[in-house]
C-alpha cells in the first residue's frame, strides 16, 4: 500500500513519519558530504572564530576597560560565539540558492520523497556545522584564558546559541529561495547581519555607545541572546556591579526567556515564509 503526503506517493512501510525521517537523514548526509568536499568552507569555519578571538583578545582587549574588573575574554567569548553562529548559519541560504540555480530542487520535487526533508536535512546538517564552529571557538577561548563559571552553564549557553542559529538560518533560507544566487545571498544578508552584530553588546558594553544608539543595541535580538549566553557562562562569578553594568541587572532566567522568545518569533516567522515560498515554487 502507499500513502500520499504533499502530493507525493510515499511507501507505507514504517509510516509517513518514518519515511520523512529517513529522507531528512538522507538529505542531511548529502549536505554534510557536500560540505566536506568544499575545503574552503571548512577552513573558514576553523579560522574565523580563532581569528576573531585572537584579534579582539590581544589587539583590542587592552584598550577596552570599564568592565568592573571582569576578565575581558570572559566577556568576549559569548559575543564572538553569537557572531560565529550568525555567519555560519549563512550556509543554509548559500546552499539553497546554489541548489535552486543548478535545478537540484526541481529534481527533488519530482522524486517520491517527503517535501519536509529539504528543509529538515538542511537544519540537521547546518546544526552540525554550527556546533563544529562553536567547539573550535570554545577551545580557542580556553587557550587564551576563557573560564566559564560552570560546565553546565557553558553547555546551556551553547544549546541556546544553536537554537538561535537555527532560527536565523531560516531567514537565510528564505533569502536563498528568493534570490537564487549564492552571491546575492551574501549581498542581501551582510548589510543586515553586520550592523546587528557590531551594534550590540558583543564586544563592548552598550553603556559606552552614544545615547541615541543604546536603546537599539540593548533590545535588539542579537544583544538579548548574547546577554543570556553571557549570564549563563558567568553564573555566580559575576558581581552585582558587573551584572548591573553588563546585563542591566537582569536575572539569568529572565534573559534566557527573552532570548527564547526572540528565537521562537524569528523561527516561526521565517519558517512560515519559507514554507509558503517553497510551496509556491512547487506549483
Amino acid at each position: 500500500m502507499t500513502a500520499t503526503t504533499s502530493g507525493v506517493t510515499a511507501p507505507a512501510d514504517g509510516g509517513g513519519l518514518a519515511w520523512a525521517l529517513r529522507d531528512t537523514l538522507a538529505m542531511a548526509g548529502r549536505n554534510l558530504r557536500r560540505l566536506t568536499r568544499q575545503p574552503e568552507q571548512i577552513v573558514f569555519n576553523l579560522v574565523s572564530p580563532i581569528m576573531f578571538v585572537l584579534l579582539f583578545r590581544y589587539v583590542f582587549g587592552g584598550a577596552i576597560g570599564g568592565l568592573q574588573g571582569l576578565n575581558y575574554v570572559n566577556y568576549l567569548v559569548p559575543g564572538i560565539a553569537v557572531q560565529t553562529v550568525l555567519f555560519s548559519a549563512g550556509v543554509t541560504g548559500f546552499a539553497l540558492a546554489e541548489d535552486m540555480q543548478k535545478g537540484f530542487i526541481k529534481r527533488l520535487r519530482s522524486l517520491p520523497m517527503a517535501r519536509s526533508a529539504v528543509f529538515g536535512g538542511r537544519v540537521v546538517s547546518d546544526t552540525v556545522n554550527n556546533a563544529f564552529g562553536l567547539a573550535i571557538l570554545i577551545v580557542t577561548g580556553f587557550a587564551v584564558g576563557f573560564r566559564p563559571a560552570s560546565a553546565a552553564g557553558l553547555l546551556l549557553a551553547a544549546l541556546l546559541l544553536l537554537l538561535f542559529a537555527l532560527a536565523v538560518s531560516l531567514g537565510y533560507a528564505l533569502i536563498g529561495l528568493v534570490v537564487r544566487s549564492a552571491e546575492a545571498v551574501n549581498a542581501a544578508t551582510f548589510p543586515i547581519i553586520f550592523p546587528l552584530t557590531f551594534a550590540s553588546s558583543a564586544f563592548v558594553p552598550v553603556e559606552t555607545m552614544p545615547s541615541w544608539l543604546q536603546g537599539f543595541a540593548t533590545h535588539q535580538p542579537v544583544s538579548v541572546v548574547i546577554n543570556a549566553a553571557r549570564s549563563l557562562i558567568l553564573g555566580d562569578s559575576a558581581t552585582p556591579q558587573q551584572r548591573e553594568l553588563l546585563l542591566g541587572g537582569t536575572g539569568t532566567g529572565t534573559l534566557v526567556l527573552q532570548a527564547l522568545a526572540w528565537t521562537l518569533a524569528i523561527g516561526l516567522l521565517f519558517g512560515v515564509l519559507c514554507t509558503r515560498r517553497y510551496r509556491r515554487l512547487s506549483r
